[in-house]
């Protein structure tokens, strides 16, 4: 491994002794090499640090850090301040990389030049295999309009992940994002404003480079609705970023709402449906339509929308906005079945 490697692949570490080996194989056993592997055990109680130490004492481009427990973000961060590479990629420690990614990788970042390169992913989940592909008229061009980029990211939630992205090590300028540690969901959107900031041009790849492992105790699918109070505070963040870089006009702001929107249905589908009790289920309800982020920007709801399922998502936030939760609650239940 030279001094400065082609990749640095960030990988936090915690409590995954069952996963974190299959996941260090799969990007050790690809053909190209010139990468380093920045694992950081964000003070783990089972074995996976010492699983990691196992593979660091095997293989000279693992480098692991121990560090006590501050969260995903956290362990990020502490991995992308020491990285070497002249290109960060990221993997969660339960997932893979699929065979011959970094070689397919490596070929697309020196052909185009791309400071950001987003590529596809594959799931395994319960119900079979699910494929996040990017459609075939984004893919081999080189982009350098900003505003069609981030208004591509922002409509589809499958852009978010970190582990979809890999960036130049210049797109990450050290910016403090400590006070959001604590966030245990949507932090890979906002950690990839920064890159959405600084990169002057993207690719977006038809392959699919990389394995997801559905985990039902992840941080992602671990969500309980009894007690469940809405929280903003990121998409304040994302709006907020928009507003200062001043690249967006109304018709993004328009889009990007509707599709806040969609997302927000299917949160209030799983409310309506998980909540067991009535009074907690409209508390939950109630938290989401007061919130100044709603009033301020959703509530205007959806503009220039057409389709069944937004015709089915337009009820549902009409109602929200009335605040009939018990027929919110109902048309979530018994008639917008899926």
């Amino acid at each position: 491994m030279s001094d400065r490697p082609f990749f640095s692949i960030l990988i936090p570490v915690y409590n995954v002794e069952l996963y974190v080996g299959a996941c260090l194989d799969s990007i050790l056993s690809q053909g190209f090499t010139d990468y380093e592997l920045v694992v950081v055990d964000d003070g783990a109680t089972d074995r996976s640090g010492a699983i990691c130490d196992g593979y660091a004492a095997r293989d000279a481009r693992v480098r692991v850090f121990h560090k006590e427990n501050g969260g995903l973000m956290s362990a990020r961060r502490y991995a992308i301040a020491r990285a070497k590479g002249e290109y960060l990629l990221f993997a969660d420690s339960d997932d893979s990389l699929l065979p011959g990614a970094l070689d397919i990788l490596a070929d697309t970042l020196r052909q185009s030049g791309a400071d950001c390169v987003i590529y596809g992913a594959r799931c395994n989940a319960p119900g079979g295999v699910l494929h996040a592909k990017n459609p075939g008229p984004l893919c081999g061009t080189l982009l350098t309009d900003r505003r069609q980029v981030v208004g591509i990211i922002l409509s589809d939630s499958s852009y978010n992940a970190l582990w979809r992205k890999c960036a130049r090590a210049s797109c990450f300028d050290g910016r403090d994002f400590s006070p959001w540690f604590h966030v245990s969901r949507g932090e890979d959107l906002l950690q990839s404003t920064e890159i959405l900031e600084n990169a002057r041009s993207f690719l977006f790849l038809p392959d699919e480079l990389y394995l997801y492992r559905y985990n039902h105790t992840s941080i992602t699918h671990s969500v309980r609705f009894d007690g469940y109070r809405a929280d903003f505070s990121l998409d304040s963040f994302v709006y907020d970023w928009l507003r200062r870089l001043d690249f967006f006009e109304e018709e993004d702001y328009t889009r990007y709402r509707n599709g806040l929107l969609d997302t927000l249905v299917v949160e209030l589908k799983r409310i309506c449906r998980a909540c067991p009790d009535r009074a907690d289920r409209n508390a939950a309800l109630a938290s989401i339509r007061d919130a100044a982020f709603y009033r301020d920007f959703l509530e205007t709801g959806y503009r220039g929308s057409a389709g069944l399922r937004r015709a089915f998502n337009r009820r549902a936030v009409g109602l929200l906005n009335r605040r009939r939760y018990d027929a919110l609650a109902f048309f979530c239940t018994r008639v917008y079945r899926r």
